[in-house]
């Protein structure tokens, strides 16, 4: 079952980061008007946010996920401490926004990078702590 369920996590990973990276080789105006039409639906129910803020929620949350992702990737190996995930999401993190400042219209934050790795490292806490829990 370990193996079975490591492939999975391997697997959503590799395709959430590849995901990822598509976005971040949108240029700006293709993203902005993707983002635009998600905006219109968010402002339905929260009127007050603005591009602004759901382009940062949006980093955010997908990052989440990675961490997720990679910390459930990571789980059963020997040994295994919340680094190992939070590695590779910064790594990701980082190439992520190299990308971008090679895209048209783009540019590289490393603010960004920061607010990817907080995502990150809350949804990698959130599956361990569910890992942990379900121990009991």
């Amino acid at each position: 079952m370990k193996k079975r369920s490591f492939r999975i996590y391997l697997i959503l990973t590799l395709f959430w980061t590849a995901g990822i990276f598509l976005h971040s080789a949108m240029p700006a105006a293709a993203s902005n008007a993707e983002s635009g039409g998600v905006l219109a639906v968010v402002q339905m129910i929260l009127p007050w946010i603005t591009h602004g803020v759901l382009r940062k929620a949006a980093h955010f949350l997908e990052f989440a996920v990675l961490g997720i992702l990679l910390t459930g990737t990571f789980h059963g190996a020997r040994n295994f401490t919340l680094a190992k995930p939070m590695l590779f999401a910064v790594l990701t993190a980082m190439t992520d926004e190299t990308i971008q400042a090679f895209t048209p219209g783009r540019n590289c934050a490393l603010s960004d990078v920061w607010l990817d790795a907080a995502g990150a490292l809350t949804g990698a806490v959130l599956l361990w702590l569910i890992f942990k829990l379900r121990k009991k």
